[in-house]
C-alpha cells in the first residue's frame, strides 16, 4: 500500500511538471478537469487494484494516452536530431561567449564530482569489491560463530569439516583459511618475511581465482596432515622476490623451515582472502603444524579459522542463515563443551573484517561528499539564475515570436548538461589523482597493505550518473524560472524587476540559506572529528611506553622446539636488559592498539555464580617477564608475571581491573581461580585497565598469561629505551645474532610508529572532513556574496533615491549588511539543528568528546559569521559609494 502510494505521488508530480511545461496557459482551463479525473483514477488504481493487474494496466495506459495533451504530441517533432543539433550549437555558443562563468561553473562542479568519484573509488575498493582477482564477489558471504553477545567468532577445523559435510542450504561450497606471517627462503639465500594463508584445498575453486602457471590445490593435497608440502605463490611474490622466474613451478622453497614444492602461481590481481592485505604464499591447511605452532587441526575448541561461502544461484542470505542456525544448533548439542551456546551466522563481505572496520568511515565520507555536491549544485543554480536574469529580454523576444516554453526549458537544460559534462570530465580527471590518496593515510605497518583504489569502469559510471543528476538538480529550477518571464513588462523594459525579480530573488536567497545550512553541518562535523583526533592523541591508553623499539622473531622457521624456545627468549631478555640505554625489555605475542580482533576464550570463575545464559569471555595476551614494567602498565595489586611462572609450576594469570571488579565484586581477586582450556590458573596480579584494540572501545575483560607457561615461537621483542629508540636497533640485532646467527629480525619499528596506526582512521576522517568543510564554506561565501552583490545591483535606483533624499552612507551599509547577516542567521539556525542530528549519528566514531561539544558549535558559528560579514562588506561599501545622480539614471 505504501509503495503504491509513493509511486502514485511521484508519477503525479512528473505529470504535473509536464503539464506546466508543455500546455499553453490559455488551454489549461479546458483540460484541467479531465486531467484531475485521470489522475484520480490512476491513484485509485494504484491503491486498490489487486485483481487482473494486466487488464487494469492496459486500461490505464489507454486512458493515459487518450488524455495526453495534443500539444505534447505535436511538440515531439521538436526533439528531432536536427533540432537537438541546433540547440547544442546554440548552447555551445552561449557557454563559450562567457568563458569566466563557464570556468567557474566547471570548476565548482568538477570539485563536487571529483570528491564523489574519489570516495566512491575507496568504497568500491574496501566494501563493494574488497578482494581483487576474485570473481563474482557479490555471491561470497562470511560465516561466523555467534553467541548471545558476539557475532564474530572463528571456527575450529573439526567444526568446519562438520559444517561442510552438512551441506548448508543456499551455499554451493565453503572454504576455511587463516592468515599468518611466514619466513620464505630459496636455496641458500637469506629468509624473506612474507604473509600467507593456510587454506582448504577448495580455496581457489570457490573463490574462482585463475592460476596462471601450474595448478591450484586438489582434494588430494589436503587428505593427510603433514604429507602434502606443496604451495601456491601469489603473482606479486613471483615477480618481486623471484623476478618472474619461469622455472619456479616445480622448485622447492623453504617455508618456516619446511621444504615446500611450488605447484602454481595465482592470478596477477589476486591478493588473498584477507581484505586490505596482500598475501604471497598459500599452503594447504593440513600443513598447519609446519607453519603454525601447536596441533590445532584435531582440537574442536581451538577456533582459529575464518570461513567464507559461495551462495548458490538465486539463494538468499535469509534462507542460508536459517539453514546455518539449524546446523549450529546440532553442533552445540553434539559437542556442548566446545560449542555450547554457539550458533552460526552469515553476512555479506562488507560486514566482515577490515571492511566492517572501514564501513562507518566510508559511509560518513560518502554522506559528506554528497553534501558537498548539493552545496555545489545550489551554488551553480544561483549562478544560472543570475545569468538567466540578464537574458530576460532575449527570452521574452523568443516567446513573443512563438517559441514554446518547453523549447526554452530544453535549451536551458542542454546548456546545463554541457556545463555538467565539463564538470564531470574535470571531476573524473581530478579523481585519477586523488583516488590513490587512500594509502597516504595508512601509517607504517608490518602488514603488506593491499588496498589498490583506482578509477574503474564502475567509478566512471558512477561519476557520469552523479554528473547527470547534478545537471538536472542545478539546471531544472533556473530553467523553469527563466522560461516564465512577464513578456510584456520585459519588452517594455519597465517593471520586470518588480514583477518577476522578487520571486527570483527569494529563490536565490533560499539557495544561499541552504548552502549556509549544509556548510554548518560539515564544519561542525569537521570540528568534532578534529577535536576527537586531538583527544585521541593525548588520551591515556593504559600504558606509558612511547620511546620503544619493536621487532618480531619467529623461532619456528629455525627448528626451535618449546624448551629451546623458552630458554632463547629468557636469555635474550637478560642480554637486552644489560645493554646501556635500555631501561627494560620483554616479549609479547600481541601489542595493544593493533586494530586486530585479538584472541579471546571462554572462561569459568571459581566462586562466581553465572546468571542463566550468561557468557564469560576474556581476551588474553601472552607476555614475558617485565612486560608490565616495559610497557608502563601500572600494577594495582599482587605481582607481575616473572621468572617464577615457568612450565611445571602452578599456572598464573594477571587480570585487569574490569575483570576483577565484575567477577570478584565483594572480595579480592588475588588468589582466585580462572578455568579455561589449559586448566585452572591462579590470579597473581591485577593491572590497570587499558585500550586493547581501539581508543574508543568499552572496557573489556583481559588476562595476561606467561609465555613460559603458554609458549609461542613467534613473538615481538619489546625494548624501552632512554633516548632515541632507533639507536638501540644495532645493539638488539647483535644480541640476537650472538644467540643464533641465522635468526633474522622482522617488522622493526618504533612504538610511535605503531601507535600511529591506532589513530589513522580518526586522522583520515578529520583531515577529509576539514578539507570538505573548507570547500563548503568557500562555496557558501561565494553564493552569499553573489546574492548580496546582485541585490545591490537590482536596487541601484532605490539606493540612489534613498541617498538623494538624505540617507547617510552608514545606513546604506547597515541595510546591505543586515541582508547578508539575516540570510546567514537563518542558515545557521537550520544548520545547527541538522548538525546536532548528524553528531548523534556519528557519536560512535568520536573519542573523548560528546556529539554536542560546545566548542565545535561555537567555533563554527563564529567562523561562519566572520566570513559572512566579510562577504557582505564589499557589496555594502560598493552600495555606499554610489553617486545618487548616476544611480537615478540607470533605469
Amino acid at each position: 500500500m505504501a509503495l503504491r502510494t509513493s509511486i502514485s505521488l511521484t508519477l503525479a508530480l512528473i505529470w504535473i511538471a509536464l503539464w506546466e511545461a508543455v500546455v499553453p496557459a490559455d488551454r489549461r482551463a479546458t483540460w484541467r478537469d479531465q486531467w484531475r479525473a485521470d489522475l484520480w483514477h490512476y491513484w485509485a488504481w494504484l491503491c486498490t487494484a489487486r485483481v487482473h493487474p494486466i487488464t487494469a494496466r492496459v486500461r490505464l495506459y489507454r486512458r493515459a494516452f487518450a488524455a495526453l495533451p495534443h500539444a505534447f504530441v505535436l511538440r515531439i517533432r521538436d526533439w528531432s536530431p536536427h533540432m537537438i543539433s541546433h540547440d547544442l550549437r546554440f548552447a555551445w555558443r552561449m557557454i563559450v561567449r562567457r568563458p569566466a562563468f563557464t570556468i567557474i561553473a566547471v570548476a565548482i562542479l568538477g570539485l563536487g564530482v571529483g570528491a564523489n568519484a574519489t570516495i566512491f573509488s575507496w568504497v568500491e575498493t574496501t566494501l563493494l569489491r574488497p578482494l581483487p582477482g576474485v570473481q563474482d564477489q557479490d555471491q561470497l558471504v562470511a560465516l561466523r560463530g555467534t553467541t548471545k553477545s558476539r557475532s564474530d567468532l572463528s571456527f575450529s577445523y573439526p567444526n568446519f569439516l562438520d559444517l561442510r559435510a552438512a551441506r548448508p542450504e543456499g551455499l554451493d561450497d565453503i572454504i576455511a583459511f587463516r592468515g599468518l606471517a611466514l619466513s620464505l627462503r630459496s636455496g641458500g639465500s637469506e629468509p624473506v618475511r612474507v604473509w600467507g594463508e593456510l587454506v582448504t584445498p577448495n580455496f581457489f575453486d570457490v573463490l574462482r581465482v585463475r592460476i596462471v602457471r601450474g595448478r591450484g590445490f586438489t582434494p588430494s593435497d589436503g587428505q593427510t596432515p603433514g604429507r602434502e608440502p606443496v604451495a601456491v605463490l601469489g603473482y606479486r611474490a613471483w615477480q618481486q622476490i623471484f623476478q618472474g622466474d619461469e622455472t619456479l613451478v616445480g622448485r622447492t622453497l623453504t617455508v618456516n623451515g619446511t621444504p615446500f614444492t611450488v605447484i602454481g602461481i595465482a592470478d596477477e590481481g589476486f591478493q588473498g582472502s584477507l581484505v586490505g592485505v596482500a598475501l604471497d604464499v598459500f599452503v594447504p591447511i593440513t600443513m598447519q603444524r609446519a607453519v603454525l605452532s601447536g596441533d590445532r587441526l584435531g582440537v574442536r575448541g581451538n577456533s582459529f579459522l575464518q570461513v567464507f561461502g559461495r551462495l548458490s544461484p538465486n539463494a538468499s542470505i535469509a534462507k542460508t542463515r536459517a539453514s546455518l542456525s539449524v546446523i549450529g544448533a546440532r553442533l552445540a548439542t553434539s559437542y556442548p563443551d566446545a560449542n555450547g551456546g554457539r550458533s552460526i551466522g552469515v553476512a555479506p563481505l562488507w560486514r566482515d573484517g577490515a571492511s566492517n572496520l572501514l564501513l562507518p568511515v566510508m559511509a560518513t565520507l560518502m554522506g559528506v561528499v554528497g553534501v558537498v555536491l548539493l552545496i555545489a549544485c545550489a551554488n551553480l543554480a544561483g549562478l544560472l539564475l543570475a545569468r538567466a536574469a540578464g537574458r530576460q529580454r532575449e527570452i521574452a523576444v523568443r516567446l513573443a515570436m512563438g517559441a514554446s516554453r518547453s523549447r526554452l526549458i530544453r535549451q536551458f537544460l542542454i546548456e546545463s548538461l554541457l556545463l555538467a559534462a565539463g564538470g564531470g570530465i574535470a571531476g573524473i580527471a581530478l579523481s585519477y589523482w586523488t583516488a590513490g590518496l587512500l594509502l597516504t593515510f595508512i601509517p607504517p605497518t608490518p602488514l603488506p597493505i593491499g588496498f589498490s583504489a583506482g578509477i574503474s569502469p564502475a567509478v566512471i559510471g558512477f561519476s557520469i550518473l552523479v554528473t547527470f543528476v547534478a545537471a538536472v538538480v542545478f539546471g531544472l529550477v533556473p530553467a523553469l524560472r527563466a522560461s516564465r518571464p512577464d513578456v510584456s513588462a520585459t519588452l517594455k523594459d519597465a517593471g520586470a524587476s518588480l514583477t518577476s525579480g522578487a520571486g527570483r530573488g527569494r529563490l536565490r536567497q533560499t539557495l544561499v540559506v541552504a548552502q549556509v545550512a549544509l556548510s554548518v553541518v560539515l564544519l561542525v562535523c569537521a570540528s568534532l572529528f578534529a577535536r576527537s583526533l586531538q583527544r585521541a592523541q593525548v588520551s591515556d591508553p593504559g600504558f606509558t611506553l612511547r620511546q620503544g623499539l619493536l621487532a618480531s622473531i619467529d623461532l619456528l622457521s629455525n627448528g626451535y622446539d618449546e624448551p629451546r624456545g623458552i630458554v632463547f627468549f629468557q636469555q635474550l631478555q637478560q642480554r637486552l636488559q644489560a645493554i646501556p640505554g635500555i631501561e627494560s625489555a620483554s616479549v609479547t605475542a600481541a601489542l595493544p592498539l593493533d586494530l586486530s580482533g585479538g584472541s579471546d576464550m571462554g572462561v569459568r570463575i571459581d566462586g562466581y555464580d553465572r546468571a542463566p545464559g550468561e557468557e564469560i569471555t576474556a581476551y588474553y595476551n601472552r607476555v614475558g617477564s617485565r612486560y608490565f614494567e616495559t610497557m608502563g602498565i601500572p600494577l594495582v595489586a599482587g605481582r607481575a608475571l616473572d621468572d617464577r611462572d615457568v612450565d611445571g609450576r602452578e599456572l598464573a594469570v594477571v587480570i585487569n581491573e574490569t575483570m576483577a571488579r565484575h567477577y570478584w565484586p565483594n572480595r579480592s581477586a588475588l588468589g582466585g581461580i580462572v578455568r579455561f582450556g589449559s586448566g585452572p590458573a591462579r590470579v597473581v596480579g591485577i593491572v590497570k585497565d587499558g585500550k586493547y584494540r581501539r581508543l574508543n572501545e568499552e572496557p573489556r575483560n583481559y588476562m595476561y598469561l606467561a609465555v613460559s607457561q603458554y609458549y609461542r615461537p613467534d613473538l615481538v621483542v619489546l625494548v624501552r629505551t632512554k633516548g632515541d629508540p632507533s639507536g638501540a636497533l644495532a645493539a638488539v640485532q647483535s644480541q640476537v645474532r650472538a644467540l643464533d646467527p641465522a635468526l633474522p629480525l622482522f617488522d622493526v619499528r618504533t612504538m610511535e610508529e605503531h601507535l600511529q596506526f591506532s589513530v589513522f582512521l580518526p586522522r583520515m576522517i578529520s583531515t577529509l572532513l576539514g578539507l570538505f568543510g573548507v570547500l563548503a564554506l568557500v562555496l557558501a561565501v561565494v553564493g552569499l556574496y553573489g546574492v548580496i552583490a546582485y541585490s545591490v545591483a537590482q536596487r541601484t535606483r532605490e539606493i540612489g533615491i534613498r541617498m538623494a533624499l538624505g540617507a547617510a552612507r552608514g545606513s546604506v551599509v547597515r541595510m546591505v549588511l543586515r541582508q547578508g547577516l539575516v540570510l546567514t542567521g537563518v542558515g545557521l539556525a537550520i544548520g545547527l539543528g541538522l548538525a546536532i542530528a548528524a553528531g548523534r549519528v556519528l557519536s560512535g566514531q568520536l573519542i573523548g568528546i560528546s556529539a554536542t561539544d560546545p566548542f565545535s558549535f561555537i567555533a563554527t558559528i563564529a567562523a561562519l559569521m566572520i566570513v559572512a560579514l566579510a562577504a557582505s562588506v564589499i557589496p555594502a561599501r560598493r552600495a555606499a559609494a554610489l553617486d545618487p545622480l548616476v544611480a537615478l539614471r540607470t533605469q
